[in-house]
């Protein structure tokens, strides 16, 4: 039985402010995939550009591109 490997990718506008955030994220990833037909062996999801939570009161300075 062959096996095949699928990739997703998602960036989102602004950082993620709570685990409910990300599962929701996820879960749009995964929407259009379930439920799979052959099952799932390994499920892994990264993230990329984390920054500590800081207490400045203004919000990071984006570049209008």
């Amino acid at each position: 039985m062959p096996t095949f490997q699928i990739t997703r990718s998602k960036t989102v506008a602004a950082p993620l402010q709570t685990i409910g955030d990300l599962e929701e994220v996820v879960g749009l990833l995964l929407a259009p995939i379930f439920p799979p037909r052959r099952g799932i062996r390994l499920l892994g999801v990264s993230l990329s550009s984390l920054e500590r939570q800081t207490l400045q009161t203004e919000p990071q300075l984006r570049l209008a591109l």
